[in-house]
């Protein structure tokens, strides 16, 4: 029973960390998969597999090294220098990630709302304060009780755009085939990469609840499944929609609106969520960083949330598209020598 237990949190975690604004709303899909027609799927069937073999991978090393904190998790497969390096650059990734959730919230609100873009963002950054000021407890917590609410409600939402509204939607089908081209793989892995970046960092601070290996092989694989069928089921309505939803801020809620505007304050629902999710995985890890002891420091919190909340400014759709593909390539560099090390580590022990 504690096993499964840990395996709900840990899964839980895992999937709120990586679904976030980018991806309930519909821009991740735009920018790496909708663009290249449905050969995109074969990118989300790929994204879904790597989640679950580099999260294991990940989590059985914590298991094995008995892993504390990143650190503790990175510098033994890159080295004290590289490690310390791509460590600052994850922290300024997980910043950025935290920003753009909050521009999210904003961009929601302005979008369905017509309220001030500033009112979103604020709300955003309030709710996160105060789930950090619980600490790692309210993270699980919270990831808990959202997360599965988050994957059952964005699947049953594609379920009823595809099934009840699929002659409507399959219409403009032959109109999105023009846009197909083949560069599905490159985009998948960069699409992965930084979102492991997020992930990797985050389970490294869920050291307590991976009790042994079968734990880090279910939770990982359960979590990739997760993740791949409810990305091919939002991937196949973006496809679908994708001559109506380009430059649009939210392309969702625009679907949603089209096919199914009486379920739209449930989708709103699901947006939030997802973006409030992930905002508290990566802001808390930020704050472990610049707070490394476990005495909570209040200043630190609201100063973080201040900073935070001007960059938001920035715009959300602009920063998916620019920030998100940057820091991808340093999620690749990582996860290529986090396989390494892990296959090397599996050949010795086989060996053995």
């Amino acid at each position: 029973m504690d096993n499964i237990k840990n395996i709900f949190k840990i899964t839980s975690v895992y999937v709120g960390t990586v679904i976030g604004a980018g991806f309930a709303s519909g821009q991740e899909m735009l920018n790496f998969f909708a663009i290249y027609g449905f050969d995109g799927i074969y990118g989300l069937i790929l994204t879904g597999f790597l989640f679950f073999i580099v999260g294991w991978a990940v989590m059985e090393l914590i298991y094995i090294k008995k892993v504390k904190t990143f650190r503790d998790f990175i510098n033994p497969i890159t080295g004290d220098f590289i490690g310390g390096m791509l460590e600052w650059a994850i922290v300024g990734f997980m910043f950025a990630c935290f920003c753009v959730m909050l521009a999210g919230g904003g961009a929601l609100i302005e979008q369905k709302f017509s309220l001030p873009y500033e009112w979103g963002v604020l709300l955003m950054a309030i709710c996160c304060l105060g789930t950090f000021v619980f600490g790692a407890k309210g993270v699980v917590a919270i990831n808990a009780i959202l997360a599965p609410i988050l994957l059952i409600g964005s699947l049953l939402l594609g379920l009823y755009i595809l099934v009840f509204k699929s002659s409507e939607a399959f219409q403009s089908l032959s109109v999105v085939l023009y846009d197909v081209r083949n560069n599905w793989f490159t985009s998948a892995i960069i699409y992965i990469s930084y979102n492991l970046i997020t992930a990797i960092v985050v389970l490294t601070n869920l050291n307590q609840y991976i009790k042994n290996k079968k734990i880090a092989f279910y939770s990982s694989l359960i979590s990739g499944m997760s993740l791949g069928i409810l990305g091919i089921f939002l991937g196949i309505i973006t496809i679908i929609n994708y001559n109506n939803i380009q430059g649009i801020e939210i392309p969702m809620l625009t679907i949603v609106m089209m096919y199914a505007p009486s379920i739209q304050y449930i989708y709103i629902g699901i947006i939030l969520t997802a973006m409030f999710t992930t905002a508290v995985a990566n802001g808390y890890g930020v704050l472990t960083k610049l707070n490394p002891g476990k005495k909570k420091n209040y200043l630190t919190m609201v100063t973080f949330i201040s900073v935070s909340f001007l960059f938001a400014q920035i715009g959300f759709s602009t920063m998916v598209h620019n920030i998100y593909p940057l820091f991808g390539y340093i999620g690749l560099f990582e996860l290529i020598l986090i396989v390494i090390y892990f296959v090397k580590y599996k050949a010795k022990k086989m060996k053995g």
